[in-house]
């Protein structure tokens, strides 16, 4: 079993809150439930963590998925259009 973003994040000493949670657990679930080469982008995860809590801004989803970039927790990919992916 491939480790979790929030099992990443506690190893890496990255602090998780209740909407980073949430962030976290959308994307690991990513690949179950969209296949897997689902690379989603911002406005896509975006989309998908609006189902699970509509509090969170499409600010805190772009600040959280930046934040797990710079701690190696996820991988960004630059594809033609101008459209980053992210993959755990």
């Amino acid at each position: 079993m491939t480790e979790t973003i929030e099992q990443k994040c506690i190893s890496k000493g990255v602090k998780l809150t209740e909407q980073r949670k949430i962030i976290a657990r959308v994307m690991s679930e990513s690949k179950e439930t969209y296949g897997e080469s689902d690379h989603p982008d911002v406005d896509e995860l975006y989309n998908r963590v609006l189902k699970v809590d509509s509090r969170i801004s499409i600010a805190t989803v772009y600040r959280t998925v930046k934040l797990f970039e710079e701690s190696g927790i996820v991988s960004k990919h630059d594809f033609k259009g101008g459209k980053a992916r992210y993959e755990t």
